[in-house]
């Protein structure tokens, strides 16, 4: 599943009655790792958010199914800024559009998205796009491709291997 199809799936306690939907996820792509899942609640106006781990989550289909019921949900600790929460470096939606260099430093494109594994909070591969709007190409890097992650992310990976891994 992509991030990208995941974010903004709807969530649901235990007792099937809807509580939010995803807001974004703590990565930590060197490790391959969904660390949380970011839920907002409430109306745009009121909105508050929580974050649950991978052993707060009882299913992932159609919906995200927690583990607890409403009574525990209002237990939860609820805040009104995500950055409350986690820095926004270890967020998706910071990383996604983050330039990506090869290893001689030439861009070679950016983050467009990842395929994870959210019931198991595994990232299988992040996916980079490269190329202009008509000659738009992707190709899929695992974590052993990374070798740094800052305000850029340098591969490990020549240009030349780049393009040959490349589709459109």
């Amino acid at each position: 599943m992509k991030v990208s199809d995941f974010i903004g799936m709807k969530v649901i306690d235990i007792e099937a009655k809807e509580v939010g939907k995803v807001e974004d996820l703590a990565v930590t792509i060197k490790e391959c790792l969904v660390e949380q899942i970011f839920i907002s609640t409430g109306s745009t106006l009121s909105k508050k958010f929580f974050a649950v781990k991978e052993n707060d989550v009882a299913a992932i289909g159609d919906y995200v199914q927690l583990k607890f019921n409403g009574e525990t949900l209002e237990n939860k600790v609820k805040v009104d800024k995500l950055d409350d929460l986690a820095p926004k470096e270890s967020r998706f939606k910071n990383l996604e559009g983050k330039v990506v260099l090869a290893k001689e430093g030439m861009e070679i494109g950016k983050i467009q998205d990842m395929v994870i594994n959210p019931s198991e909070c595994l990232i299988n591969n992040v996916i980079i796009s490269m190329g202009g709007t008509f000659n738009r190409k992707q190709f899929l890097i695992s974590s052993d491709d990374i070798a740094e992650i800052g305000d850029y992310m340098i591969l490990k990976l020549s240009k030349e291997q780049i393009e040959q891994m490349a589709v459109d």
